[in-house]
């Protein structure tokens, strides 16, 4: 069981991403910074428990009618494609697992007050999966590799997985931490540890 649980607990990370889609019909997206900036050219670098590097291409797809900016992650030999959508502070992802298909994963609301739980259900490699958002401070100041990050948002994902036919249940909890103008500072995910950004450059 902790196998499966640390497979799902990888297939929901942020930083880990694959594409969908076809990209024959990128074209450049607009330079914006909040947080989760997708300027094109910005870069950043993770390490702790899981390293990787994260790019925004500059590029854009549009996926069910809306525009998505396209970000590539690298992770050793290994390159995937992840998309992303920003909508009056609401931040949707897609491609964080090729099991998951075009799911669109809302991470983060930034308008929402803290404590103040958002939704989302699938179906996930045949289990039923809700996943349960709660910011749990805003505004916050966060230390992160010895690099002082403000206007922090810190975001707590419960996974519950439940497959009835197999009486199998479970949660699995992960924390994020975002800062404004700079993105995903720290990743806190049970069973795989801590995933710092180690440095970055916003274009």
């Amino acid at each position: 069981m902790n196998k499966l649980k640390l497979m799902f607990i990888w297939c929901l990370m942020i930083g880990i991403m694959t594409s969908c889609g076809n990209d024959e019909d990128a074209t450049p997206a607009s330079a914006e910074q909040d947080y989760v900036p997708t300027t094109k050219g910005s870069t950043w670098s993770y390490g702790g428990a899981s390293p990787y590097t994260l790019t925004a291409t500059g590029n854009t797809k549009v996926i069910d009618g809306k525009t998505y900016a396209e970000m590539e992650t690298k992770q050793g030999s290994e390159t995937r494609k992840s998309y992303v959508l920003k909508e009056k502070g609401v931040y949707t992802a897609i491609g964080m697992d090729p099991t998951m298909g075009n799911f669109a994963l809302m991470f983060l609301k930034e308008e929402t007050p803290v404590g103040k739980p958002w939704f989302q259900t699938s179906t996930i490699n045949g289990m039923d999966a809700t996943m349960t958002f709660t910011i749990l401070e805003k505004g916050a100041t966060k230390t992160v590799q010895g690099n002082t990050f403000k206007d922090v948002i810190h975001v707590e994902m419960v996974s519950t997985y439940t497959q009835a036919e197999m009486g199998i249940e479970f949660n699995l909890t992960s924390e994020y931490y975002w800062a404004k103008g700079v993105g995903l500072i720290l990743s806190d995910l049970e069973q795989v540890g801590e995933i710092p950004l180690m440095t970055y450059s916003i274009k």
